[in-house]
């Protein structure tokens, strides 16, 4: 989300400016809190176990979307936890992983295999520079093949990579495994929808391209689009027209700006183009979007010798360095140590008017700037926060980690 993007090169150079103490002033708003508290739906120990009581309308959604700022622990324990619930309770069997079509195709290989190099080789990417690069993000891999051996085969969770392509050097190891006749240097200096280009024409003539129309469609479609959003959903598009996904709920875990579903700085996220479309899910978008308190987030930082990981605690959203409207209501209706998750668009809900827990300043760059005309509510229905989660610890060969 946003910090990932801006807060590395900052912490590189020093500790982040921090915001004017005038956009850090903020008290919790009675009638607020307490319709928080009203409306909790999920609850429980930043660690794990949490309790679920949303109502009918959540459950009758088509694509489930949970945004959160990468790099803590607790959003992580949260996207497994309710992957499993809308497993057991729905039989939702269909994540949408923030990962390209290559990486979904090998980590699902390592849910059918245990073979634990396929992980590897698709963390090498977030490694170089990824909060992804992180063990909750792995044992949650890890869970995730657990779950799927105590389910009958058709009730498996399988992943289907939306995003646009991460990691072209997977895609030419993919490519060349297939037999596709790949220009390996040409490949190598093309850049953007050129490389693309060049990656669709060679699987097209790959003696089994018909065995992922899928990924051959993908690499097409990034040939002539180069904006992320768009490549996410003209990918997810097609899963839903086609009989690979079709009209059955889907979940996933995005960065929070992904899952929104009302424009950001004048354009449409993921969340939001879903809903202006003329999909069968268009209506059935339901954003859950979390915050962190007291927390920890790990940042990568690029260094002369390589990257190294940094256990940043200045990244909540009270301040000093990010502030989100109303932060102060969402810690007065949590608890220490817990993680809650709020819904937001009931009836009489102060949040269907104004930009409180969306409008969020940053001293590193705009922020979120939501539309004037759009409230809370016309971003996501439900919007929780943790508190005291520690980072997303890095992983093995992520690199070495720094004090901020």
């Amino acid at each position: 989300m946003l910090l990932s993007v801006c807060a590395a090169p900052a912490i590189a150079q020093g500790p982040p400016p921090h915001l004017p103490a005038g956009v850090l002033a903020d008290a919790p708003e009675p009638a607020r809190v307490n319709y928080l508290k009203q409306h909790v739906v999920v609850e429980g120990p930043v660690t794990g176990g949490l309790t679920f009581s949303f109502d009918d309308d959540f459950y009758s959604g088509r694509l489930f979307l949970l945004g959160e700022s990468h790099g803590s622990a607790a959003p992580q324990v949260l996207d497994i936890e309710l992957l499993t619930h809308l497993n057991a309770r729905l039989g939702l069997t269909d994540y949408l992983g923030e990962v390209d079509p290559v990486q979904a195709h090998r980590l699902n290989r390592y849910l059918d295999t245990g073979d634990e190099t396929l992980l590897d080789r698709v963390f090498d990417r977030w490694n170089a520079d990824s909060q992804w690069a992180n063990t909750a993000y792995e044992d949650k891999l890890r869970a995730i093949r657990r779950l799927n051996a105590g389910l009958p085969a058709g009730q498996r969770i399988r992943i289907h990579g939306i995003d646009a392509i991460q990691d072209w050097p997977l895609v030419a190891e993919e490519l060349q495994a297939r037999g596709a006749p790949l220009d390996a240097a040409a490949f190598a200096s093309a850049r953007g929808t050129s490389r693309a280009r060049l990656a669709a024409d060679a699987l097209a003539r790959a003696p089994d391209a018909a065995a992922d129309a899928y990924l051959l469609q993908a690499l097409e479609r990034q040939a002539v689009e180069s904006d992320r959003e768009t490549i996410i959903f003209n990918n997810y598009a097609a899963l839903v027209r086609s009989d690979v996904l079709g009209d059955r709920p889907a979940y996933g875990l995005w960065g929070a700006t992904h899952v929104m579903q009302g424009p950001l700085r004048g354009r449409l996220p993921f969340g939001g183009r879903v809903r202006a479309s003329d999909l069968p899910s268009a209506d059935g978008v339901r954003s859950l979007v979390v915050y962190g308190l007291d927390s920890a987030f790990q940042f990568p930082v690029p260094l002369p010798t390589g990257v190294a990981r940094v256990r940043f605690t200045d990244g909540n959203v009270d301040g000093p360095v990010v502030k989100l409207a109303g932060s102060a209501s969402l810690r007065e209706a949590s608890a220490p140590h817990r993680l809650t998750v709020f819904r937001i668009d009931a009836d009489r809900s102060p949040y269907r008017e104004g930009q409180q827990l969306i409008a969020l300043r940053s001293s590193m760059d705009p922020g979120l700037l939501p539309s004037a005309d759009v409230p809370t509510s016309g971003y996501a229905q439900y919007v929780g926060v943790y508190r005291g989660s520690d980072w997303a610890a890095p992983r093995e060969g992520a690199g070495p980690t720094l004090s901020p």
